[in-house]
C-alpha cells in the first residue's frame, strides 16, 4: 500500500468520522431544543424578558417608597426629603 493510498483511506475515514459527528451533533441539537420548549410550556418558569423604561421607573419608585416611609418612622427627616424629591423626579419621567 502507497503512501497515496494510505492519505486517501485517512481522509475518507476522516469524512466519515466528521459527518457522524454531524449528524449526532445535530439530533442532540434537535433533542435540546425539543427538551427547553417542553420545559418551558410545562414549568411555572415564564421567558425571560427584559424590563422596559416604564417598569424599572415603577420598580424604583416603589423600592423607593418603602424606603421613605422606613426614614419617616425613624424620624430621619432629612433623608425623607432626598428619597421623597427623588421619588417625584422619577414620577415626573413616567409617561
Amino acid at each position: 500500500m502507497t503512501e497515496k493510498d494510505i492519505a486517501k483511506i485517512a481522509e475518507l475515514t476522516a469524512k466519515i468520522v466528521i459527518d457522524h459527528i454531524d449528524a449526532k451533533q445535530d439530533e442532540w441539537n434537535n433533542d435540546f431544543e425539543v427538551n427547553l420548549e417542553n420545559f418551558t410550556v410545562n414549568s411555572t418558569m415564564q421567558p425571560y424578558k427584559l424590563l422596559d423604561e416604564q417598569e424599572m421607573l415603577d420598580i424604583t419608585i416603589s423600592e423607593l417608597t418603602l424606603k421613605l416611609n422606613e426614614a419617616i418612622a425613624t424620624e430621619d427627616y432629612k433623608l425623607a426629603n432626598k428619597i421623597n424629591s427623588k421619588i417625584i423626579e422619577l414620577k415626573a419621567k413616567r409617561k
